[in-house]
């Protein structure tokens, strides 16, 4: 054994980090019950219908955030995205029904929601097809690292 052999190659202290357990799953679950513990501070400790929708809209857009960047540690591109898109709009759909359940502001009558909805849908898919490229193009699958 060599003093190179122990030397960790460029990108696999990233590729082996404990990131990449964090599934479309784990993430969705985490993502939900943060963001329903959230609106049920904001609506019955907080007593606040604004704080209610900020919840709401948190609980989609920290899983739009996070999830294409996480994409990168994924082993099967096409099983990860997927699940991802699944869940994207099974997580909007909840937060945005509880929303509704608390508030009444839905789709139609609200100008937020509606924004939110289309920059985050606009943003997974750019942000994937950027992940997906930079995956294509610089990933060494043969050695584990970027």
């Amino acid at each position: 054994m060599t003093a190179d052999d122990s030397l960790r190659k460029p990108g696999e202290m990233f590729t082996a980090s404990a990131l990449k357990g964090a599934t479309p799953v784990k993430q969705f679950t985490f993502i939900t019950i943060l963001g329903i513990l959230l609106l049920i501070v904001a609506k019955y400790a907080l007593h606040s219908d604004d704080l209610v929708m900020y919840a709401g809209c948190f609980g989609v857009v920290f899983y739009v955030m996070f999830n294409p960047w996480l994409c990168l540690l994924a082993t099967d591109n096409k099983k990860y995205l997927i699940a991802s898109f699944l869940f994207y709009a099974v997580i909007a759909v909840i937060m945005y029904g509880i929303v509704y359940l608390m508030t009444g502001k839905y789709f139609s009558n609200s100008w937020e929601v509606r924004i939110i909805l289309i920059t985050t849908t606009f943003y997974m898919v750019v942000a994937y097809g950027m992940m997906l490229a930079l995956k294509m193009l610089f990933v060494d699958v043969s050695e584990g690292g970027l």
